[in-house]
């Protein structure tokens, strides 16, 4: 079968890769849907000389081999997360299943770029999810980057009513602004330097964006939320200086989220005065898990038209390097790769 891999750094390749080995409680997709990832690109730009695996995870696909042991149905829409936590170590025992030990010792196989992916029977079992009819594949594949929004969210404690700061115009800070739309916040406010993505999120999800390029972030948000500060920033952006941007402008007792992924040794100064006396919080979230992507699905379930708009681009198949070309040069938002 052809899955789509990373091959020479830059380079996307789609290759041969042998058929999954199922055992027998093992499930076998067909591929319907499959989105394409900040960490794609990361693969892609590093490069691999021998591919084993192939690219994505934001998965959607049709059951073509069902489990001895469970009760899907060949014929059946499904997502997937592309990893379980154990359930049963220290991290999973006290709410922290993205941090669990065994994290990734139950995966889709070879990825989701690839015509079958294998589901092993713990990841069937724990975190595979029906797609509801009438849901197209391509908007069920955001179930788990919407997911890795909410859990972010769920981090940072928003609940309906906060005012959210969204630091990043790419797909994933609009997601989180729709989501921080469609949960309830009093304000979305978006910060970026894309005008046209910014200008999609003023249409769409942003009762406010403000362009970093040439204007003051604290000054705008002073006026906005009369001096107090932003009660949850949620950073999209990898590199330190936005995340120090978003400690800058929480109030006093808010949260700030690192959410996307930095270069390890990436740096900020921590004014600590600031940390003790106004007593905000700052956290971090890493990926998705079971809890998350289900409830993603039951957004995009609740809200298609909503989440549907950041897709901006459809690629057969045989495009992929063409999808991964759209997303790095930031012509659109989110790209899907349909078989």
């Amino acid at each position: 079968m052809k899955g789509a891999a990373a091959v020479k750094p830059g380079e996307v390749g789609i290759i041969e890769f042998a058929e999954p080995d199922a055992h027998a409680d093992d499930i076998i997709l067909t591929t319907s849907a499959c989105g394409i990832c900040a960490t794609d690109l990361k693969l892609v730009h590093k490069g691999a000389d021998d591919p084993r695996f192939a690219l994505g995870h934001e998965l959607c696909g049709v059951i073509t081999k069902a489990s001895a042991s469970l009760a899907w149905q060949v014929g059946q829409r499904v997502v997937v997360c592309p990893y379980l936590p154990c359930g049963e170590c220290f991290y999973c025992r006290h709410d922290q299943p993205t941090l669990c030990s065994h994290l990734f010792e139950s995966s889709i196989m070879p990825g989701a770029l690839a015509e079958r992916v294998l589901v092993p029977f713990a990841l069937a079992k724990g975190g595979m999810f029906a797609v509801p009819d009438g849901l197209p594949d391509e908007i069920a594949a955001l179930s788990e980057p919407l997911g890795c929004v909410l859990n972010g969210l769920d981090d940072a404690h928003f609940t309906a009513g906060d005012n959210l700061l969204v630091i990043g115009d790419g797909p994933m800070g609009q997601l989180a602004a729709a989501a921080g739309r469609t949960l309830g916040a009093a304000q979305v406010i978006m910060s970026g330097m894309t005008p046209h993505r910014l200008a999609i999120a003023a249409e769409l999800y942003a009762d406010h964006v403000i362009d970093v390029s040439n204007e003051d972030l604290r000054k705008q948000l002073n006026a906005l939320m009369n001096g107090r500060g932003v009660d949850v920033v949620l950073v999209t952006v990898s590199s330190g200086e936005t995340l120090a941007q978003g400690i800058d402008v929480v109030r006093p007792g808010g949260y700030v989220n690192a959410f996307a992924g930095v270069p390890g040794g990436t740096e900020i100064c921590l004014d600590v005065r600031k940390l003790h006396y106004q007593q905000y919080h700052l956290t971090g979230s890493f990926g998705v898990d079971p809890f998350h992507m289900k409830k993603a699905l039951g957004e995009l379930e609740k809200n298609p038209d909503t989440y549907a708009r950041i897709i901006t681009a459809s690629y057969p198949f045989s495009q992929v390097a063409e999808a991964i070309t759209y997303i790095e040069q930031r012509v659109g938002l989110k790209a899907v790769v349909k078989f």
